[in-house]
């Protein structure tokens, strides 16, 4: 539908977080600032008219890995019922599956070494791992989010892994990458970018003793400054998305110097808002550009300055 004099926008959550994950809560007040009436709507609610709003910010549906089957058919009845998407229903349908990650290779985009195993696939992954030197390795599922069905450990102890893998397999694919002990010395890297341009960064770290940094791990985060050079590196991982982001967080390391994605996240990412007091402006701004028309063009199209607004 067009814009209307008072744009609605859903925030699309999940029956965990209807209210959505506190972090949102300051894009709810950014976006009233801007004029737009912003309202939490859990996707798979039956009773929800979704083409009343004027666009659907992906924000917590963090359920939907558990259910992908149901939350893909979901998807496709929005894209079908042509209601405005952020980000757009291309770059959502792009970035649903992992795999992306072997798009980004193709097109030059420097990644943690990662193969990639396709769902029933009758595949060797200890002797892939060994081929290429890896002693331990994390292997996570290509559909998935907060470590979900993620396991690190030594190719010696495959066999005790072998049957969650095979589970796995059996309805989404697998990465396999080497486990890179920079995530425990400097940690994680999560670079926000609204229509393409940096807004800030956070370093999230694991509890001593574990390698995951999600905060139900026990893992924290803390704002950073970045270096320039890291910035553009993170930005060339975004260059390559099928269009403009209205948000994007681009999560990586850095080793001997050089900004290694992990993963591109621009589908239902935690975007840290409350660690920098002007992102949940930047995010509202963003989101009004899309309702007024900007966008979304090519991601080989947009600004790249990292000035600030």
């Amino acid at each position: 539908m067009a814009p209307s004099a008072t744009p609605r926008v859903a925030l699309v959550t999940c029956e965990e977080l209807p209210l959505l994950y506190a972090d949102d809560h300051l894009l709810v007040a950014a976006l009233e600032e801007s004029g737009i009436s912003a309202v939490p709507a859990v996707w798979n609610r039956a009773d929800i008219d979704w083409t009343a709003f004027d666009a659907l910010v992906m924000r917590s549906p963090w359920d939907y890995f558990r259910r992908a089957s149901e939350f893909r058919g979901w998807l496709a009845a929005r894209i079908a019922s042509g209601v405005l998407m952020c980000n757009s229903h291309e770059i959502l349908d792009w970035n649903f599956d992992k795999r992306y990650l072997q798009d980004l290779a193709s097109k030059g985009v420097k990644l943690v070494p990662t193969i990639c195993v396709a769902p029933q696939e009758q595949a060797d992954i200890a002797a892939l791992a060994g081929a290429r030197g890896w002693d331990e390795i994390v292997v996570k599922p290509t559909i998935a989010g907060g470590a979900y069905r993620t396991a690190r450990f030594r190719l010696e102890d495959y066999a005790r892994h072998a049957d969650d893998i095979a589970q796995t397999l059996q309805d989404r694919g697998v990465l396999v990458q080497p486990f890179l002990p920079e995530i425990l010395s400097g940690g994680e890297l999560s670079l926000m970018f609204f229509d393409g341009v940096y807004s800030h960064a956070v370093c999230k770290r694991p509890r001593p003793g574990d390698y995951r940094v999600q905060s139900q791990f026990g893992g924290t985060s803390e704002s950073v400054q970045v270096t320039e050079d890291v910035i553009d590196q993170a930005r060339m991982c975004i260059a390559h998305t099928p269009t403009l982001p209205v948000y994007a967080r681009v999560d990586g390391i850095v080793k001997d110097g050089t900004f290694l994605l992990m993963e591109l996240e621009v589908f239902e990412p935690l975007m840290f808002l409350s660690s920098e007091p002007e992102a949940p402006g930047r995010f509202a701004r963003a989101i009004r550009g899309r309702l007024a028309g900007r966008g979304p063009t090519s991601a080989r199209m947009w600004p790249t300055g990292t000035v600030r607004t």
